[in-house]
């Protein structure tokens, strides 16, 4: 599917009129799809733009319909106005002997800010004094690759 320049153009001047021009939307664009029958010619259009002009500018054309169409407020009238239900209480339960981890969080948290342990927090130092040996990293075997019994063939399809 080749995009002309025509497409180009008319797709950039959608996306600049929904960036700039959809708060608030223009008077005549509000007056136009206000009424039942301009909305149904304004979806009319966009259909017939989508099937035998461009997908593309179509596409583009019904987002701006939407971004338009979006645009509700609700008003309610003070007649309307309820107020919210209290909060219903939770309910107690009777004869259930409390949880065994009822102080847990409290004691993870006890130590916050704190080391983990009391007292010396440096690492133990090897020094290599006269006469010692240094000490040697343990060694570690590598283990040796067994061949496959079967071979694998791999292909792109």
């Amino acid at each position: 599917m080749r995009i002309t320049p025509i497409e180009l153009g008319l797709t950039a001047l959608i996306i600049g009129y929904v960036a700039f021009y959809t708060h608030p939307v223009p008077q005549f664009v509000s007056m136009v799809l206000s009424s039942p029958v301009g909305s149904i010619g304004a979806l009319v259009f966009i259909l017939l733009v989508t099937v035998y002009k461009s997908q593309l500018v179509g596409i583009f054309l019904a987002i701006a319909y939407l971004v338009r169409v979006g645009q509700v407020t609700e008003y309610l009238d003070p007649k309307e106005q309820k107020a919210e239900p209290e909060a219903k209480p939770q309910p107690k339960s009777n004869g259930v002997s409390p949880s065994d981890a009822k102080g847990i969080l409290k004691a993870l948290t006890s130590n916050l800010g704190k080391p983990a342990f009391k007292g010396d927090t440096k690492l133990p130092s090897e020094s290599n004094k006269k006469g010692m040996q240094p000490s040697k990293p343990a060694e570690t075997s590598v283990p040796k690759a067994t061949p496959s019994k079967t071979l694998e063939h791999f292909a792109s399809f």
